[in-house]
């Protein structure tokens, strides 16, 4: 299959996260969507607000650049900016934040970012016994050029101080979503994680601890992806 052919497959993969209803990030608080795709050149997207709470709320939102090399990164940046940064909602309303890349450069295969959606503290709610807490949501945003290689990954388990680490190296440009991930030996799972495992982005390594010993033998990786059902090998370190 082509690599054009693939990323339009990646892209029809993407849609239902793209679709989902919105998030509660607090009580009263919704966001939608909770991923962005923007394929170049395009360099806008937008995220709602909800408040469907009974009192006003108040909601920053930052970006950050998103890098891994065995760790994940996130540095400011003024590369993407949102507008407006803060907002106030009042019980029942609705906010459109847009999400704007303004770097000049081409984008090149795929530019990964997190934007963080913050709801403020109500001060006036603060003294006493009352503790006030900050909700976060950390929004994956993602700038593709429509010819970007597709993921190609290679994994390894690590074992480090009695600790097992699972290390990817993804060698293609876009990044591969897993999520309901085991480790396999023949068809006999030695490690399982339902819900989302983490992102290996395009041209990184990333590294991520295993709550046991994942086994000796040949290991093989089962998960769901944004590219659809994956199988792979896994090698030893």
């Amino acid at each position: 299959m082509r690599l054009q052919q693939l990323f339009c497959a990646a892209l029809i993969a993407l849609l239902p996260a793209i679709l989902l209803p919105s998030l509660a990030l607090s009580e009263g608080l919704r966001v939608a969507p909770v991923s962005f795709e923007v394929a170049a050149p395009g360099a806008t997207a937008n995220l709602t607000l909800r408040n469907e709470g009974a009192s006003p709320i108040t909601v920053q939102a930052r970006v950050f650049s998103w890098t891994q090399n065995g760790q994940e990164h996130l540095t400011p940046t003024r590369d993407v900016v949102v507008s407006p940064p803060i907002t106030q909602l009042a019980p029942g309303a609705v906010q459109t934040v847009r999400i704007v890349r303004t770097s000049r450069q081409r984008v090149e295969g795929e530019e990964a970012y997190r934007l963080f959606v913050d709801e403020l503290p109500d001060q006036s709610r603060r003294g006493g016994a009352t503790v006030s807490f900050v909700s976060r949501l950390r929004i994956p945003v993602f700038f593709v050029q429509p010819n970007a290689t597709v993921p190609t990954v290679s994994w390894r388990i690590l074992q480090q101080g009695g600790q097992s680490w699972l290390e990817a190296t993804n060698r293609g440009q876009i990044h591969l979503k897993l999520a309901d991930m085991s480790l396999l030996s023949g068809n006999k799972a030695t490690f399982r994680q339902n819900g989302l495992f983490g992102y290996a982005l395009g041209g990184s390594t990333m590294r991520w601890p295993l709550q046991r010993r994942a086994g000796g033998g040949q290991l093989s990786l089962s998960a769901k992806t944004n590219l659809g059902p994956y199988r792979g090998a896994v090698g030893g370190g």
